[in-house]
């Protein structure tokens, strides 16, 4: 067989392989795809950008309907059972409390704010001194308010002072943050006593599909670079239109989570496993032509990285890895055929093409996410160190272009101007305060650093230690001199995705098993993995069976386990101590439950109950006789599945230091495989839909292999016979002469 034909056959092969593997899954919702999947709804749906009307879903019908109802969301605001509720969101990072969650009394929400930046209510309580005001809803919440000798009081048009404030009013509150991230009043407007207001306030996440979200002139829009939604957008118009006309409902539980995958799988999946099929090709150049040694490094980007999971799930990591990877492969094209033909002095249309399609495919990783604006300009240092031509930079920024002028474009429709990013608007509970660029960026954190590189909280050589024999690949190349430029781009890539993710106040990702912003570094860290693949074959080979274990792990299981954040918090462990894999997928995946956080929660909650005791004095004899009594009736819930009082949470005052207890839905049985029951409809609050034990929560993702299988091991069994057919059809081909 001609090798052209053979590599084309492997390319195929190659391509149908990831992409059944890819498709395979449905990783399920959360707030990163939700808000991404809403724009993608709002534009196919009602040429929108603004995700307004696909933000809050409830119940459309009682009893077993899973149809869903979208409520309108008209400036921050909505209508629900006779009820009008404000949507509120934490004023600053980590605002929101673990107590506020547990307590079922009315609470004061200091440092909530309006998403509006308007809201009404009554007076509380007023501090003159202090020149504070609460004003409470119609569910007597309260929200904490800064007034200042700037601020303006009045009372129809007449201006008063503040001491015409009186405890029982209502008023109109026009708010902002402050430079401490207080909610600061601009202007306070008393209202007629005969016309009080009728508002409760409700903070966005536990009502919302998202919180990830900017908020712009009364429109709500996702808080991302719109380039993955972009993506999405072809397939879904496709699928929407084809529904339309057999009369499905796109708001149908079931039919919502079904086209989530769809775009899903034929817009991430199906790049995914084109990248794959194109890293192929430049491992061959990389590897002087070595099928088995390119091969053996196609595996480990497919299946032993977090490329494997990131192509499950409607992120955008893997878009832009494979924009970068697909510009890199062209301007290395472009390098090998100039050093090839290096008497002309101009460039040939093939050239100047492949150049423009580099620009291009650069720029729509920008567009994904703009911080790899970055990338670009490495990019196009590499090709003017490549190519010495200035024409050729020309048609690289030909190619930027279309990209630029199509997020201008984006910026004006939701904005009002092209220089902007949806993080100027975003939800304040991201922001990091003034002091940050573009409220998220600081210097790196050194701790962070070592974390996403070695901790297993997030650490990418302990979730794929293959990825350290990329070290001997960059070394060897840069000592070589053949691959020295493109080991130092590589090597620059990296770097920058180390540093802005150890320099961004969300560095651990939120939900999830891997250091999920490093995934665009992935495919240039594996492809300087093929020296070690010819150099140290068995100990690659070793190392990549059980990064792949790993991977296909935490892909069956949960991609994006909560451990660190809500009910799996441990009080006081500090995260960098908190293992994804050992303490939650792997339990789930054997037992259903994650034995190991139980227990650390468990103990936490005994100790505090014993330190209470001890202050009330309580002798030793008695604390160990009610600890006994404690302990077993957890173990009891434990056993039985129900939920257990392990959800801890400090509440301090001035003087005293108290402990709460609430009932934790981690005790009861997921997975064993796909054990994420968030929905792309979540949060919704009506628990016989949405709780994590009915059919349409636990099918929030899903495999394939559950259609035969449901909620059973046995699942991953048609995949895994696939995968083997593939690999022995793949090794036949490449034997081939």
């Amino acid at each position: 067989m001609p090798l052209i034909e053979q590599h084309r056959r492997l390319s195929w092969l190659i391509f149908l392989t990831a992409f059944i593997a890819f498709g395979y899954f449905q990783s399920g919702g959360g707030w990163n795809q939700n808000a991404r999947f809403a724009m993608v709804r709002a534009v196919v749906e009602r040429g929108e950008l603004n995700i307004d009307s696909y933000l809050i879903y409830v119940r459309a019908k009682t009893g077993a309907s899973t149809q869903l109802r979208r409520i309108p969301v008209i400036n921050g605001e909505y209508e629900l059972d006779g009820e009008h509720w404000l949507l509120m969101w934490p004023s600053k990072a980590e605002e929101a409390s673990q107590v506020h969650s547990l307590t079922k009394e009315p609470f004061l929400a200091a440092n909530f704010s309006p998403v509006a930046g308007s809201l009404e209510g009554r007076i509380a309580a007023i501090d003159q001194a202090g020149k504070t005001i609460e004003v409470e809803d119609t569910r007597k919440v309260r929200i904490l308010i800064v007034f200042s000798n700037a601020t303006k009081i009045q009372r129809g048009s007449a201006s008063v002072s503040s001491n015409e404030l009186n405890n029982g009013d209502p008023v109109q509150v026009v708010c902002g943050l402050d430079q401490a991230a207080r909610v600061e009043a601009k202007t306070i407007t008393l209202l007629s006593p005969e016309h009080p207001p009728l508002t409760a306030f409700t903070d966005l996440g536990p009502v919302a599909a998202t919180g990830d979200v900017a908020f712009y002139r009364g429109h709500f829009y996702p808080n991302k670079a719109p380039g993955t939604s972009f993506t999405g957008l072809p397939i879904y118009w496709l699928i929407f239109h084809l529904e339309k006309m057999v009369g499905a409902n796109p708001d149908d539980a079931w039919t919502l989570t079904i086209n989530a995958w769809l775009t899903s799988l034929f817009s991430v999946a199906i790049i995914s496993a084109l990248g794959v099929a194109l890293f192929f090709r430049l491992a061959c150049e990389f590897s002087n032509g070595s099928v088995r040694n390119s091969l053996v490094a196609v595996g480990i980007l497919a299946f032993g990285t977090m490329f494997f999971p990131s192509a499950t799930v409607f992120y955008e990591h893997n878009l832009i890895a494979i924009a970068l990877l697909g510009s890199f492969y062209l301007l290395y094209c472009v390098k090998a055929a100039h050093l090839l033909n290096s008497q002309g002095n101009g460039l040939t249309k093939e050239t100047a093409t492949r150049i423009f399609f580099a620009g291009l495919c650069a720029g729509w990783a920008a567009i994904t996410n703009y911080i790899f604006v970055v990338t670009v300009v490495l990019l196009a240092v590499y090709l003017a160190f490549s190519v010495k031509r200035k024409t050729a930079l020309v048609w690289f920024s030909f190619g930027l272009l279309g990209p630029f002028l199509l997020i201008c474009a984006y910026n004006v429709a939701c904005f009002d101007t092209p220089f902007t990013t949806n993080y100027h608007h975003q939800n304040p509970s991201f922001e990091a305060g003034p002091t940050h660029f573009l409220g998220v960026f600081n210097l790196p954190h050194w701790d962070v650093l070592l974390i996403i590189l070695f901790s297993p909280y997030r650490g990418i050589l302990f979730t794929s230690p293959v990825l350290m024999m990329s070290i001997f690949g960059l070394f060897y190349w840069i000592r070589d001199g053949r691959f020295r430029t493109e080991a130092f781009l590589i090597l620059a890539i990296f770097l920058f995705c180390l540093l802005w993710n150890a320099s961004f106040n969300g560095w651990d990702g939120g939900t999830t098993a891997v250091p999920r912003y490093l995934g665009p570094a992935i495919p240039f860290l594996t492809l300087a993995v093929l020296y070690s693949v010819a150099r140290f074959f068995k100990t690659t080979c070793g190392l990549a069976a059980v990064s792949a274990a790993i991977m296909f792990l935490i892909t069956a299981v949960d991609i994006q386990p909560p451990v660190g954040t809500g009910k799996t918090v441990v009080l006081d462990k500090p995260k960098w101590q908190y293992n994804p894999l050992f303490e939650y997928d792997l339990p789930i995946f054997f037992t259903q439950k994650p034995l190991p956080l139980l227990r650390q929660q468990e103990a936490r909650v005994l100790h505090y109950y014993d330190l209470q005791l001890a202050r009330e004095g309580s002798t030793q004899s008695a604390r160990n006789q009610e600890l006994e009594r404690i302990r077993a009736d957890i173990d009891r819930k434990i056993d039985a599945g129900e939920p257990a009082p392990l959800l801890l949470a400090r509440s301090k005052t001035d003087t005293t230091e108290q402990y709460l207890v609430g009932d934790s839905e981690l005790s009861i049985p997921v997975g064993p495989v796909s054990a994420n029951t968030f929905g792309f409809y979540s949060h919704w609050s009506d628990d016989e839909f949405s709780g994590s034990t009915s059919p349409e929560a636990r099918w929030n993702s899903f495999n394939i292999g559950e259609a035969l299988f449901p909620e059973s091991r046995w699942s991953l069994l048609p995949l895994l016979l696939v995968l083997a057919c593939a690999g022995w059809r793949i090794s036949v081909v490449s034997k081939l002469a």
